[in-house]
Formats: structure tokens, sequence, C-alpha cells
């Protein structure tokens, strides 16, 4: 008989009984060549480069290196890690970063920030003086009003000029901005309850932008941090109604993650790279994240420590052929696959879909998982559940050598229940794909 060990993550976090299945630091692939799927893991981490300040608030990559927003200052990161602080800003959770023409503009706390290359400067206002968000389309720099319905943009290719003429207001919905981004050449606005796209119409001055035709959705942004861009020209974010939303795309939640949004605190989205999966998460405060994979379609959970604890990433970017996110503290960590998060483990926890039999008791005299082994010496722990995943067993452990391909990871004399849910752990920095399917016998 078989059992999914690992299916895609499913677990609602306040009803436990409908699906116990749960990916945490690890997701589904399907297998090549073969039928069913395997089990990979997350990306890990390693220490990179680091900045001062204690809040991370956004980077992004801009001609080869890297911009942060973190605490009171503007922060650039090279190919090497080395950092240095360009000069102090205003300090918010509501930030973003984008470049124009070798320059690079920032919007936190209100102000809006130009780096030349030489020095940080405030540009005189234009339309106002009161800055939301920032991004850079059709060689503008263009800004939204802080809790407000304009927004406007800069000269062509001149982030430092804001002519007082060049502004619109986004009023095909009488509700108040969140933030904007250039998503596939065009400007998005987000909004309380609605969002709109604009287009760059070819034209100079105040007559730049114009919104497209249809361009009202009746879609709104819950937060400002609930955002973020997706390679090929996309977006993921988390819409007023609590449901996750790719742009182009359409809805992409599950009941789970919309009542983790709804009880919980969502923060930020982030997304990754991963050998032909893109992630996007969505950061929790108070729980693990959850993460949508867009090549397959399926959700798993990412955190960190042996407790799988809140993942405590703020922001994503590429730089180069690798993705690097910033922490608190100022950490900046590459993703790579190192089985292993920084300084502490990558705990791979793999929790089964619950085995029954119409209220019988099933006995397992043996139970056994298929992953490759032998590369690396590792252990790998199993428990096991009677009640769905609310409590469990006593761990038991399984060890392998170098050059144990073959080893067997069988567990005996299991007992009898009328419901057996089991968990997988790894948390050795090793590689452990494993098949999504285990025997029971």
């Amino acid at each position: 008989m078989k059992v999914e060990f690992c299916g895609a993550g499913s677990r609602d976090p306040d009803n436990w009984q409908a699906s116990s299945s749960r990916l945490v630091n690890c997701y589904r692939e399907a297998s090549q060549g073969k039928t069913g799927h395997i089990i990979k893991s997350d990306l890990g981490t390693t220490a990179f480069s680091s900045v001062s300040g204690v809040f991370f608030r956004a980077m992004a990559e801009i001609e080869g290196n890297l911009y942060v927003s973190c605490g009171s200052a503007l922060h650039k990161i090279d190919v090497s890690g080395g950092a240095v602080s360009l000069g102090a800003t205003a300090d918010s959770a509501e930030a973003s970063i984008a470049g124009n023409n070798g320059d690079v503009t920032l919007c936190v706390g209100g102000n809006y920030y130009v780096w030349d290359g030489a020095s940080l400067s405030t540009p005189s206002a234009g339309a106002f003086s009161s800055f939301g968000s920032l991004d850079y389309v059709g060689n503008y720099t263009v800004l939204t009003e802080l809790n407000g319905r304009r927004f406007q943009w800069s000269a062509l290719a001149d982030a430092g000029t804001l002519p007082g003429l060049n502004f619109s207001s986004a009023d095909g919905r009488d509700d108040k901005i969140i933030r904007g981004a250039a998503i596939g050449g065009v400007f998005y606005i987000f909004k309380e309850k609605s969002h709109e796209v604009w287009y760059n119409t070819g034209e100079s001055g105040a007559n730049a932008f114009q919104r497209q035709a249809g361009g009202v959705v009746d879609t709104g942004l819950k937060s400002f941090g609930l955002f973020a861009k997706v390679p090929g020209a996309s977006a993921f974010f988390v819409g007023a109604d609590n449901r996750v939303y790719i742009v182009g795309v359409g809805p992409v939640s599950i009941p789970p993650v919309e009542t983790a949004i709804k009880t919980q605190n969502p923060e930020r989205c982030l997304c990754w790279e991963d050998e032909g999966h893109t992630m996007c998460a969505i950061i929790f405060r108070d729980a693990p994240a959850w993460v949508y994979d867009v090549a397959t379609g399926e959700w798993h959970e990412r955190a960190q420590g042996v407790d799988l604890e809140p993942w405590q990433a703020a922001d994503s970017a590429k730089l180069g052929d690798g993705w690097y996110v910033g922490k608190s503290g100022g950490e900046v960590l590459k993703m790579l696959r190192s089985n292993a998060d920084g300084s502490q483990p990558l705990v791979r926890s793999m929790v089964s879909r619950t085995l029954e039999n119409d209220g019988q008791y099933i006995s397992i005299g043996e139970l056994e998982v298929f992953a490759r082994i032998g590369w690396a010496a590792g252990n790998v722990m199993m428990r096991l559940s009677k009640d769905s995943g609310h409590t469990w067993g006593q761990w038991r452990t399984k060890s392998w050598s170098v050059g144990e391909y073959n080893k067997r990871l069988i567990w005996r004399a299991l007992g009898q229940a009328r419901q057996w849910t089991a968990e997988i752990r790894v948390s050795d920095p090793a590689e452990f794909p494993i098949n999504a399917e285990g025997r029971v016998a």
C-alpha cells in the first residue's frame, strides 16, 4: 500500500482535520522521465554582505550593484559583497527603489531621493511633495502621492526634475493609492479597492501617460508590502479581498493560504527563481511563509531555525545569476543549494496525507521512504501521529554514510490505529530528494 508522504502543502491553519499534508522548506516536482513526483529542498542561504540598520526595507539591482534601504540610509553593495552607505534617509516600512538612466531613485517615509553616482539629493517637489512609491517606466520615474489619488512623473530621462504639470489622477474609482509599479512596460496603480493600468503615450510633458481602455479593475491591494514583481513581466500580490493574485493570470490562492492571510499577520511578498521554478512568498510576522510555485501551481511553506519559526526575509533581488534576500539586522544572504540557512540548519519537513480506512484499524508493520542518499552522510527522522497531526509520537532516526547508495530507509513495528500521519524531517546539510510516495505494509 502507498501513502502520499508529501503532497502539495495544504494544511489549513484552523482546520488540520481537513488536510494534514505539509511541506516546509521543500517543494514537489514532477519526476523527469518517470511517473510521480519527488520532493526537493528549497534553496538555502549563505552570508554575502551586511549593512548598518535594524529594519531592512527594500532592495533592487541597478546596473550591476544592489541598492538597499535599511535603517535610515541608502546603501550600495557590489558583486563581491562590499557595502558602502550612500547617505542618510527617512526610515519607513514603505520603501521602493528603481533606476533611471544611471541614477538610483528611492522613495521612503514620504520622501524622494536621487543618487546620481556622487551625492544623494532630494529634488524639488512638482505636483505634490509627499511621496508614497516610485518606479521607472518609459524613461520616466513615476511617483505616487502618499495617501492620495495623484501620481506624477519626472522629466524625460531626468530623475532629478519633477515638472509641476507632469501629473494625473487615478480616479477610475474613488479610493486612495497604496503603491505604483511598472509591469510589462505599463504602470499599474494599486489602490485600496481597485487598481488601474496606465501606459506611456509617447508624447512629452503632461500628456506622457494615459489610462488604458478598460484599465480599471476592482481588485485592491491589501497593504503596501504585499506586492512583489515576478520575473517575466508580471507581479504577485495579496488583494484587499485576502486572495492572492498574479498579474495576467488571476487568483492563485487556496483556502489554507487565504485563512492564513485573514487570521495571521502577512507583511511582505518577495520572489526568487530555483532551477525553472519561480517562487513567490508571502512573509508572515507570526507564522512560516507561504510560497507559491508558479511552475507547478502548488504551495508550500518556508521557515527558519530548528523550530520552524517565521522566515524573516524582507525583500529579494537578482544580481548576475544569483538571487539574494535581505533580513532584519541588515543581513544580505545569497540563495543557493547549500541545504543550510546561513548559520542555521535548513530543516526540511514533509508531512503525509492521513491514511485511513473507513474508521477501521490499520496495522503497519513497516514504512519505507525512497530517497537519494549516499552522496553525503546524513540522518532522517520519522514520527507518527494518530490524530491527523495534532499530537505526535517520538522521533525515530535512520542514518547513512557516504557510499551507501542502496541502503533502505525502513521503520518497522509501528502498531495500529484508525488514522496514520507520518512526518519525515531532515536537518543535516545534505541533499535529500525523496519520492512523494512511500510504502506501507
